[in-house]
Parts: structure tokens; C-alpha cells; sequence
């Protein structure tokens, strides 16, 4: 008697690749899921090294009398005494009790100017073994933080050993120290009825909403160094062309604002979706830029490196998504003396 026996069926080339289909999806959506898990672990590690510099800022100020360590990188130069006259009055300034000893600075990092810890600017790290890191203990700031890699963020791509900058209207008697800058936008401050006593933050005291003042923040501002250098700002004026809001004590200045800079620093964009940083009451904050272009626009071309007051452009008569990210940082400088801007001139 004959037995027929039939032959296994082999798979078709349409099921072969249907297989191979499913088993690229599957893999490319692990893929997926495993790159975003470790993006969301990378900023929560970031949002954890900004909530301890907070921290620290807060001890420092228990143990100094209220005193906040100052966002600059080192004193560097221009301390002393200054005195400013326009409409408004005259006012009378003081930065570091007018002492040009950089010794008795009260910079967070030393790693800028005549003052650097060792003769040396670096931060960076130039291999696994023997980074620069005197500029960060030399620090004051550093007793109360107490690790170095909290200074970097792991979103950063270089291998600086600081990611993170401070509020320039922080810690200071004017913003970053610097009376350049109060002396540019003393007229429209002045303007609002904003006096050069009420921008001093040196002490905790003098910060009127600290769960949304911006205490730290990340910044690469690789102009050609190897750290950030001195704390990060913009410029807090309305721009050049805003129509002027309802009840300003002088409108004029809002439709006038000379030499407007806008961008004067701006944020990391190593991660445009987990821009982070530290408010002065320890809490954190992980923003998205609303418009992504913002960062090609600032960086430009591929190889053109990294600058300084970038005047983004102009949205006619409307916050438009150009300034969208402008206005959210804006807010966060100094909330209860910068005047905020009105809701009619912001982007809805």
C-alpha cells in the first residue's frame, strides 16, 4: 500500500517580508522608546544638578546673612562706585561694597578675569583623569554644592565641566554686575517707574515671587572659551516697533527702545524640547521651544560657532511665535520689578 506524505509548505516571499517588516517596525520602535527613556532620565538628571544649585544658593544666603553668591564668573573688573543721571533723578551706585579686590568677590565659580583660581580660564575637561576643575572649587558655591559633576548638565554634548549659568538679575546690584548694562536700559526701567534700588537682589529678601525668578539655567556660550561666562541674560525692554501698552507711566520708551538686543545670551539648544532650568525657590522647569527655527536662526550656518546679542526678527504689531520663547524667558528675569508685558501683546 502507497502512503502519501505531503511535503511541509515553505513561506512565500510576500510572508518573508511581511515578517521582516514587523520585526524593522518593532525594532525601530524599541529603538524609539529606549532613545526617549534615556533623553527623559538625561533631564532628570539635569533638572536634579539645577534643583541643588538652587539649594545651594539658598544655604549660602543662610550662612551669609541672606546673601546670595553672585552670578558672575569672577569679579574681573568693575567694581566701585558709579552715579546715574537722567529724568528720572539721580542715583547713586555701589558694586561690591566698592572693593576691586577680586578676593573678596563673591562669585559662584572663579574661572573668568585676573581672579581665575591657578592663573587658569579652563573648565574643561581635557581628559577622564585630570579635568580643570579649580575654577568650579574655587567657587564659592562649591562648599554647598560639593560634586562636580553637578555643574554639568548630561544633555551637554562637550566636555566642559559647567553647563549651567545664573540669572544675571540675581545676586547682584544691577544686572551681572555690570553698569553697562544698567546704564543702557536705566531710561526705560526709569521710564516704569523701576529704580536702580529696586533691581538690587543681592540678598534672598529682595526676590519678590521666587518660585518663578529663573535662579539657573543651561548655556552653551562657547565663544571661544571653555566655560560660560558670567551670568545669563536678555534684554528685559519691550522690542524696537511694540505698540505702546495701556497705563505705561511713559508709552514713548515702549515704542522707542534703541538698540534693542533681545537675545543677549540664550539658553542651550543642545535639546530644544528639554530647555531646563532652576527657579530661586528650588523648584525646575523643563521648557520646548514654541518655535524650533529660533535655534538655526541664532546659530546659523553649520561651523559658525556661537554669539551674543541677536535682535531676532520682528512680528509686526502682535507677540508672534518669534518672540514667543523671547516673552517666556523674559518673564522669568525678575517677576515683581521688570514690568511684565500687557496680555494684548503676547502671543495667545
Amino acid at each position: 500500500m502507497r502512503v502519501s506524505a505531503t511535503a511541509p509548505r515553505a513561506f512565500t516571499v510576500t510572508e518573508l517580508l511581511v515578517v521582516v517588516a514587523i520585526i524593522a517596525l518593532l525594532v525601530a520602535l524599541l529603538i524609539v522608546g529606549v532613545e526617549k527613556a534615556r533623553l527623559m532620565a538625561r533631564t532628570a538628571s539635569c533638572l536634579s544638578n539645577q534643583r541643588q544649585i538652587a539649594l545651594a544658593q539658598a544655604s549660602y544666603a543662610t550662612d551669609n546673612g541672606g546673601a546670595f553668591a553672585s552670578p558672575r564668573t569672577s569679579y574681573s573688573g568693575g567694581g566701585g562706585s558709579f552715579t546715574y543721571t537722567n529724568a528720572c533723578g539721580t542715583f547713586p551706585l555701589t558694586i561690591n561694597n566698592g572693593n576691586g579686590s577680586n578676593a573678596s568677590y563673591h562669585s559662584w565659580t572663579a574661572s573668568y578675569g585676573a581672579g581665575v583660581v591657578g592663573g587658569s580660564e579652563q573648565e574643561y575637561q581635557l581628559n577622564s583623569t585630570v579635568p580643570t576643575a579649580k575654577a568650579l572649587s574655587g567657587g564659592r558655591l562649591f562648599s554647598h554644592i560639593g560634586s562636580f559633576p553637578v555643574y554639568r548638565s548630561p544633555l551637554d554634548p562637550t566636555n566642559r565641566l559647567r553647563s549651567y549659568s545664573l540669572n544675571a538679575f540675581v545676586g547682584v546690584t544691577v544686572p551681572t554686575d555690570s553698569y553697562g548694562y544698567l546704564s543702557s536700559w536705566q531710561g526705560w526701567f526709569c521710564s516704569q517707574g523701576v529704580t536702580p534700588n529696586e533691581l538690587v537682589t543681592t540678598h534672598i529678601k529682595h526676590i519678590k515671587v521666587p518660585s518663578q525668578t529663573i535662579m539657573s539655567l543651561v548655556e552653551d556660550d562657547s565663544d571661544g572659551f571653555n566655560f560660560n561666562n558670567e551670568g545669563w541674560l536678555i534684554d528685559p525692554r519691550p522690542p524696537l516697533g511694540s505698540p505702546a501698552p495701556p497705563g505705561t507711566v511713559n508709552p514713548g520708551t515702549w515704542a522707542n527702545s534703541p538698540g534693542w538686543i533681545g537675545w543677549v545670551d540664550w539658553p542651550a539648544f543642545w535639546q530644544p524640547t528639554n530647555i531646563t532650568y532652576s527657579y530661586v525657590d528650588g523648584s525646575t522647569e523643563s521648557y520646548a521651544l514654541q518655535n524650533p527655527k529660533l535655534v538655526s536662526l541664532i546659530q546659523g550656518p553649520p561651523g559658525a560657532g556661537y554669539g551674543h546679542n541677536f535682535p531676532q526678527p520682528a512680528d509686526n504689531l502682535t507677540m508672534g511665535p518669534w518672540r514667543r520663547d523671547w516673552m517666556h524667558f523674559r518673564d522669568r528675569l525678575l517677576p515683581g520689578i521688570i514690568p511684565p508685558m500687557v496680555p494684548r501683546y503676547q502671543d495667545q
